[in-house]
């Protein structure tokens, strides 16, 4: 049995989540100076009067930092997880983030018929964080900036889990950022190098006016509105039928920390019919089943389950609905 489950997870790993270590879109660069930093770190820096090191999108600002993403591939993508970057002033290289909240958008956030896919703005959806290995730094053009010296913003990867799939279109995503030292978190910018100052068409919602505005910055020649990196990581469906299927089930929160909902969305599945619901630690053992669901929409509890990830198959008799992946924390 063990083998067995080891040659189904290594199917799945090899398959579906071949894409959990490959990152599929890239929303821009922010180095611009490779290698040129302190001890060979490399460096964003400042250039062409661009004036902001940072903008905020702190949780505890209230600020949020939102970009679009198009998906043009016609049988979608299976966001597996996102990868953002913030900085806190003077942290060192020991990443001090300690959580990030997301919404995805099926459209502009300022506009008001655009609804949530994803995420809720308040779950901490963060599994991993470290130092990128870049610094952000003022202009090396003024006095003040020396690049093998300027180490006061070290700028954070940001990993969130999605397991999502995700139909061709054009989305939004609207991010925040928490962390345990005294400044920001600040979101750097795209940057693109010498004589590029417009990075993007990202927006800030700006909590004291409820409002997002366009995010540019003013100071530069010629003035620029910004992009923000991220990175999705993930894999490039192949089908429509494949986006159906996967989208009729779904699990809240993820990460979850004592229960979460399982919902089975497919108006077209009968009432009568049976589901069985299976958990896999890392290793492809079997670590919780459950059998002949009939609701629609039933609760899992995490029980004696340590904090990780796991994989999950929902079944209908020997069908798989969806495979995916929870996150324990």
């Amino acid at each position: 049995m063990r083998k067995t489950l080891l040659t189904i997870m290594a199917v799945l790993i090899a398959g579906s989540f071949a894409s959990a270590q490959t990152v599929i879109y890239s929303n821009g660069d922010q180095v611009n100076l490779a290698g040129g930093g302190v001890a060979g770190a490399d460096v964003s820096h400042l250039h062409d009067g661009l004036s902001t090191y940072g903008y905020g999108h702190a949780v505890s600002s209230g600020f949020r930092i939102g970009d679009d993403l198009v998906i043009t591939d016609a049988g979608g993508w299976f966001i597996d997880s996102l990868v953002f970057y913030a900085y806190q002033t003077s942290s060192g290289p020991i990443s001090t983030i300690t959580g990030v909240n997301i919404n995805i958008w099926d459209g502009d956030p300022s506009d008001p018929g655009s609804i949530v896919v994803f995420g809720d703005g308040v779950s901490n959806f963060m599994i991993e964080t470290d130092w990128s290995g870049i610094y952000r730094t003022g202009d090396f053009g003024s006095a003040t900036c020396d690049p093998t010296s300027c180490d006061a913003r070290p700028i954070m990867r940001c990993v969130i889990t999605v397991g999502q799939n995700f139909p061709a279109g054009t989305y939004w995503l609207d991010w925040q950022v928490d962390g345990s030292g005294a400044s920001g978190p600040w979101a750097p910018p795209i940057n693109l190098g010498a004589g590029v100052t417009t990075t993007g068409n990202a927006k800030q919602y700006d909590p004291n006016t409820a409002a997002w505005t366009d995010i540019e910055d003013l100071n530069a020649t010629p003035p620029g509105a910004q992009g923000f990196p991220f990175d999705v990581v993930g894999n490039i469906l192949t089908g429509v039928n494949e986006i159906n299927l996967n989208n009729s089930v779904s699990i809240f929160p993820n990460p979850m920390s004592v229960t979460a909902t399982v919902s089975i969305n497919n108006a077209t599945l009968s009432s009568d019919e049976t589901y069985t619901f299976v958990m896999y630690d890392m290793l492809g053992n079997v670590v919780r089943q459950m059998e002949q669901i009939t609701d629609k929409q039933f609760t899992i509890e995490r029980g004696s389950l340590t904090q990780g990830a796991y994989f999950y198959d929902m079944l209908k008799g020997n069908n798989s609905l969806k495979k995916g992946k929870l996150i324990i924390q």
